[in-house]
């Protein structure tokens, strides 16, 4: 059975409900559900923490679950290096694209309205040391993280033995990024609150609101590159070197 097609269960993940089909994303944002960091839980203890009804949760799931995930869309039946080539061009560029544009925002945000509204000199300093994480974390996994998944793939798939010391450093390597991970949600997180849920007062001038609207993006973006990684791309290495 393909596995975009496999019933949802109260027992599923909700990493593996949106790995199956992203359109289940919007679904658990409105909700307030973490699919990408937090994706191991169940779909019913994650339901019972936000005091949703569960029966309701699987009848929108259900509406969606008929949505057409082919194509682009169907992550979850790449190969690793095909789903590798996407994160780096679509996500990470989007990473070192949009830090420094929103550093520069946040900068001059924190410095005109921050006596009047002083959560933006913590959204500021908290958002410039996101990006520096950030960009340190993405490095490692292009220069360490990726070349590992890539040579494990490439050893099964030519029939070669995978040396322990090649699992065990991947399996580390994951164990390291998956921690990242939830760091960097944490933090836009915490951002979030700070900013109202990104929204500015009603008297806040254009680089206000663009600064807002830009953080919201970020976290989306942030959402789903943490989602490929976390609940599909690590989730096929962990096969590979189960064997």
């Amino acid at each position: 059975m393909n596995p975009t097609n496999q019933p949802i269960q109260p027992d599923t993940s909700v990493g593996e409900i949106v790995a199956r089909n992203y359109h289940a994303a919007g679904v658990f944002r409105e909700a307030g559900l973490d699919f990408c960091c937090c994706g191991g839980i169940s779909l019913k203890a994650a339901c019972e923490k936000r005091n949703l009804d569960l029966n309701e949760m699987l009848e929108r799931l259900e509406k969606i679950g008929k949505s057409d995930t082919s194509g682009d869309e169907n992550y979850i039946a790449w190969e690793p290096g095909h789903l590798i080539d996407h994160i780096e061009s679509t996500h990470h560029r989007f990473v070192r694209t949009k830090t420094e544009e929103i550093g520069a925002y946040a900068a001059k945000v924190a410095r005109v309205h921050g006596e009047r509204h002083p959560e933006n000199v913590e959204i500021y300093h908290r958002f410039m040391e996101l990006s520096q994480e950030l960009l340190q974390h993405l490095k490692s996994e292009e220069e360490i993280v990726f070349p590992l998944i890539r040579e494990v793939w490439k050893m099964r798939m030519s029939g070669e033995k995978v040396y322990r010391e090649v699992i065990d450093e991947l399996e580390n390597q994951l164990a390291l990024m998956e921690e990242e991970h939830e760091g960097a949600g944490s933090e836009m997180a915490e951002i979030r609150k700070l900013s109202n849920t990104y929204t500015p007062p009603a008297e806040a001038c254009a680089t206000y609101r663009i600064l807002y609207q830009n953080l919201a993006g970020f976290e989306q973006d942030l959402h789903k590159h943490v989602h490929l990684e976390n609940n599909i791309l690590f989730k096929k290495a962990e096969k590979l070197i189960s064997g």
